[in-house]
């Protein structure tokens, strides 16, 4: 990988993670490497920023959250960033499609995560991917508060929502790739669902973090296979 380093996370299914920036990876791999791209870029609305953390880290349920203050969200990805993405990649599932209207095409594919929270809540209430795979919109239920006190990362998703992701969008012995791992939910959810995948993170704190997450909850289902969304 130019400019970054790769580590295997576990050997079957194969999952490999990369340290450094995606476009590295990207660069090198040849055209429609992957199956499918499930990427989950910064929106540039700033989440990881000090006064976002601090407000979160404020309320209750947030007082566990283990993440550190982080400037990653100013800057949306550019279309260098897309081209490469369409190029190494058959299909794609793109969160936050919303915000990248500009460099992605018209869909009625699109994903609605409804977070279930209460209605005073001041947070969004459901979040948007964008999909290149002709299917009708599709919904997915699964709350916001579960999970959120051992959050290593300010834009976390539920392994369970990677696990439905693959399900409904995903085909065995298909490859798939994530350019912005964060903490590292979709390679957790692959390697319960048996899928090969790449998986890059930039950071080193995140990255750091990410590994210790991914050899956590895949050893502890080794040991005891539970049920319900892991730490």
């Amino acid at each position: 990988m130019s400019g970054g380093s790769m580590i295997e996370l576990s050997h079957k299914p194969l999952i490999r993670a990369y340290r450094g920036d995606c476009m590295g990876l990207m660069t090198d791999a040849p055209d429609e490497h992957y199956d499918l791209a499930i990427v989950d870029p910064p929106y540039g609305i700033e989440m990881g920023g000090n006064a976002q953390i601090k407000s979160l880290k404020s309320r209750p349920k947030w007082e566990g959250c283990k993440y550190k203050t982080k400037e990653w969200d100013k800057v949306k990805p550019d279309k260098t960033y897309f081209n490469e993405l369409f190029r190494i990649s058959k299909d794609q599932v793109v969160w936050g499609g919303n915000y990248f209207t500009t460099n992605l095409t018209e869909t009625n594919s699109w994903i609605v995560w409804d977070k279930k929270m209460s209605h005073n809540v001041n947070f969004s209430h459901c979040e948007l991917a964008w999909t290149s795979l002709k299917r009708s919109m599709k919904l997915f239920s699964y709350t916001a508060t579960g999970y959120s006190k051992n959050k290593i990362h300010p834009t976390q998703k539920p392994v369970s929502l990677y696990r439905w992701l693959l399900t409904n969008y995903a085909k065995p012995g298909q490859t798939i790739v994530d350019t912005h791992g964060g903490s590292f939910s979709s390679a957790i959810a692959c390697w319960h669902e048996g899928y090969d995948m790449d998986i890059c993170e930039i950071d080193n704190d995140y990255f750091e973090d990410a590994c210790e997450r991914f050899e956590r909850e895949t050893r502890q289902h080794k040991l005891f296979p539970i049920s319900g969304e892991g730490a």
